[in-house]
């Protein structure tokens, strides 16, 4: 337990640089190995929203390269043009293949992350909801918060330095600037000052998603995912026989959750997919891949 958490204290002490680079990019998610498991988080805009929320998404994505067997994908989802910091009403709402992953989920969670997230977990609060809450603890720490992964990593980019002007990062940031008493634009500000409104504001959010609404669904493209990577070519394809991932998820609003699945997808097996050398030990088949051919078209682009 001690090796696991010296681990994975050494990878926060890198992913705030390594979310800096990416967001500087223009990359939207980062991603991490801890103890075993697949940790990737990202921040997505939509407009297709029938009621809005601001909601954070839980994906647990069969993997078989994976130590754990699955990938942890988190992921918050904003109505487009709506800041960081906002009065939506909050929603979480975890995506299953099927309903043993929970268990499976917890199990790790129980041996191996507790050393490393908070563990003031309300007794009064529903397992699924302690679950989300050590969750957001672990992601926050790997990072440095869900607003961080929204783009205002950006301010913490070494090449801009302690002097740094308001004009010069994201419209959200100066939204968190007012609303947290920072300087108007076009002033200087300590990169200390930038850092501690911006845990502020992340503490806020934490607040409002622990206090929210908790959803668990079993999510038909996760479905089909652990199907095929189960059955050989003969036995099942996703393509010619009745697809798993054509059902719906009435629980939530709209076809939403489709392309915010595909793209949670993408981050897990993009690179897998690309490489054929890694095909067969993460048990994909040329049915598989052309499957994934259909899902992933829009992201070769």
């Amino acid at each position: 337990m001690k090796d696991f958490y010296n681990k994975a204290k050494g990878a926060v002490a890198t992913v705030s640089g390594k979310v800096s680079s990416q967001v500087s990019q223009g990359v939207s998610f980062v991603s991490e190995i801890v103890g075993g498991l697949r940790v990737i988080a990202s921040f997505e805009r939509s407009d297709t929203y029938q009621v809005e929320y601001d909601e954070k998404h839980y994906f647990i994505i069969p993997l078989k390269l994976s130590e754990t067997g699955f990938a942890l994908h988190t992921m918050r989802c904003l109505p487009e043009s709506v800041l960081e910091i906002n009065d939506l009403p909050k929603r979480r709402v975890f995506h299953f293949p099927n309903k043993h992953y929970e268990a499976a989920l917890r199990e790790y969670l129980i041996r191996g992350a507790q050393d490393f997230v908070n563990e003031n977990i309300s007794p009064s609060k529903s397992t699924l909801e302690s679950l989300a809450n050590e969750i957001d603890a672990l992601d926050s720490k790997l990072t440095r918060g869900m607003l961080v992964v929204g783009g205002l990593t950006a301010i913490f980019n070494p090449l801009i330095g302690a002097g740094i002007a308001v004009k010069a990062v994201t419209p959200g940031v100066i939204g968190l600037m007012n609303k947290y008493g920072l300087r108007p634009i076009g002033e200087k500000i300590s990169s200390s000052s930038i850092e501690k409104s911006v845990k502020d504001a992340e503490a806020s959010v934490l607040k409002q998603f622990t206090e929210s609404t908790t959803l668990k669904i079993v999510n038909p493209i996760l479905q089909e995912l652990e199907l095929a990577l189960n059955t050989n070519e003969d036995q099942h394809d996703p393509l010619l026989d009745p697809n798993l991932s054509t059902g719906s998820i009435p629980e939530l609003d709209g076809e939403r959750w489709r392309d915010l699945t595909e793209r949670a997808m993408w981050h897990v097996y993009g690179d897998i997919y690309k490489d054929t050398s890694m095909h067969e030990n993460a048990s994909l088949g040329p049915e598989d891949i052309r499957w994934f051919d259909t899902l992933f078209v829009r992201f070769l682009k």
